[in-house]
């Protein structure tokens, strides 16, 4: 039987919201060791390991502070007194997820939100250095409710950033050195490239970051080809699939890009910001015709080869084809956004929707079908693909949209337990984590129960009946606290 903490009631001010947060669930734990249960126990639970086809019906997992120690049948496994059990028949135990691309600015907000959803591993892919990387300290202490962190801290990009509040301007190779060595300085874990940054400076940070132990990923530059991004050792590529790198006008394309006339320039001297979206769709729509299935089966096995990551944020790209729609649909997670937030996300003031022209509508259209059907590829041809949500984007959801994006995975092909291993074994084996991603004896102690099997059914993902964080037992009560917390820090936000 389950012991939890009892029922907290919703505080009157934020202050005290914020203190609440900080301090209510850690305190589960505390009063757990208080009254002497030194471990935990969920029995005849189905254990569902994403790199294993079958589950292992009628288990019990043991877990000891925030480890796993022992995984075996239930009419075998001894359960120690003082053990806080949990009957978990009928339930499905899975690894906690990970969310391979977010941006977060509203932790106090976000973070419970993920908690809440299972998503307890997040790859922070650009943010200002001392807010993330006290983020990632203060939960990894404890003093933080939120989920694992592994943070680039600001960005690489060319001479005019395009997020210049988090961002290294870097105008050749030396200055693109100096960067990698001043984010290795200020700790790092990766290197995070923009769609800036010049060729030679492009090479000079692969070379940088190889020497000084830091991988480096993100986006491409306008004047890299996309295998020659994966023979120099970038180890994810964000957002699609990369079909550029498939169809044989790359090179021309590359050419217009880096020589042509600025669109840009030319959109703010005639105020027609309408050129930029024709401009995207008239080279998008270039690659797309000459689209090559042969060179993009070569790709993917260069990718699978040089071991390069793909992190496709297809929710993100989903939401732009179908703003029109999905911003006039009623949708209960907006509770969890700022006012000011879902003012900027609709059309007529996201600057992704609002100089939207037709053909640049139908081009959308076209390259996100054309990017299903390249996943569903990339899968065959065992390239290692990363679930990532791109948060908060326009008509994304801290945590929610990560079981979207499983779900859009399926849509594009892969079975439920391969969209599955997106977001917990390749995680995984992506950051050479030896003690995640599986449910087995050492593993970290963090899991999501839940009242249906994922592998018959993704959005079964979603069917949250608990959270096991460090060892530490969230019931749907407690879950349900967090996400009402949350909705209160958004409506108190302007």
């Amino acid at each position: 039987m389950t012991r939890a903490v009892s029922n907290w009631t919703m505080p009157s001010s934020p202050r005290e919201l914020k203190s609440m947060l900080l301090l209510v669930l850690p305190l589960c734990s505390t009063m757990w060791g208080q009254a002497g249960l030194r471990q935990l126990a969920l029995t005849h639970v189905a254990v569902v390991n994403p790199s294993e086809t079958s589950s292992h019906p009628d288990t019990t997992v043991l877990i000891t502070k925030d480890r796993i120690v022992e995984v075996g049948p239930s009419k075998s496994v001894k359960v120690p007194r003082g053990a806080m059990v949990v009957d978990a028949s009928g339930k499905f135990l899975i690894p906690s997820l990970w969310d391979m691309h977010v941006h977060t600015e509203n932790a106090e907000r976000d973070f419970p939100l993920l908690v809440a959803n299972g998503v307890l591993g997040v790859r922070n892919m650009a943010g200002v250095a001392k807010d993330v990387f006290q983020w990632r300290e203060e939960t990894a202490s404890g003093k933080m409710l939120g989920p694992q962190i592994v943070a680039a801290g600001p960005l690489i990009d060319g001479p005019e950033p395009a997020h210049p509040e988090h961002a290294i301007p870097v105008r050749n190779a030396e200055e693109a050195k100096r960067a990698v060595q001043s984010l290795k300085a200020m700790g790092a874990d990766f290197v995070k490239v923009y769609d800036g940054v010049p060729r030679d400076a492009y090479f000079a940070i692969a070379e940088e970051s190889k020497r000084v132990g830091l991988p480096f990923v993100g986006h491409l530059p306008g004047s890299v080809r996309v295998i020659e991004a994966s023979n120099a050792g970038q180890r994810s590529l964000e957002h699609g699939a990369y079909l550029a790198g498939g169809s044989t006008y790359e090179d021309e394309a590359i050419k217009q890009e880096t020589s042509g006339p600025d669109v840009m320039e030319e959109a703010k001297r005639t105020g027609n910001f309408s050129l930029i979206p024709e401009d995207i769709a008239k080279r998008g729509n270039k690659l797309l015709d000459h689209l090559s299935s042969e060179r993009l089966a070569q790709l993917y096995k260069t990718f699978a080869k040089n071991r390069t990551y793909l992190t496709p944020t297809l929710v993100v790209q989903h939401a732009r084809v179908y703003v029109d729609d999905i911003s006039k649909t009623p949708d209960p997670r907006n509770r969890y956004i700022t006012k000011t937030e879902l003012e900027a996300w609709k059309p007529e003031n996201d600057m992704f929707s609002k100089y939207r022209t037709p053909r640049y509508i139908a081009y959308q259209k076209r390259e996100y079908n054309e990017t299903l059907k390249a996943l569903k590829l990339a899968q065959q041809m065992r390239v290692q693909l990363l679930a990532g949500t791109d948060v908060v984007a326009p008509w994304t959801y801290p945590g929610f949209s990560l079981h979207d994006e499983l779900g859009l995975l399926v849509k594009a092909g892969l079975t439920p337990l391969e969209a599955l291993r997106t977001a917990t074994i390749n995680p995984a084996q992506f950051f050479g984590m030896k003690d995640a991603g599986t449910i087995a004896p050492g593993m970290k102690a963090n899991l999501v129960l839940l009242d249906a099997d994922p592998r018959e059914n993704i959005a079964n993902t979603k069917k949250i009946s608990s959270v096991i964080m460090r060892g530490t037992l969230y019931t749907r009560n407690q879950l349900d606290g967090l996400l009402n917390a949350s909705a209160q820090i958004a409506s108190n936000q302007k």
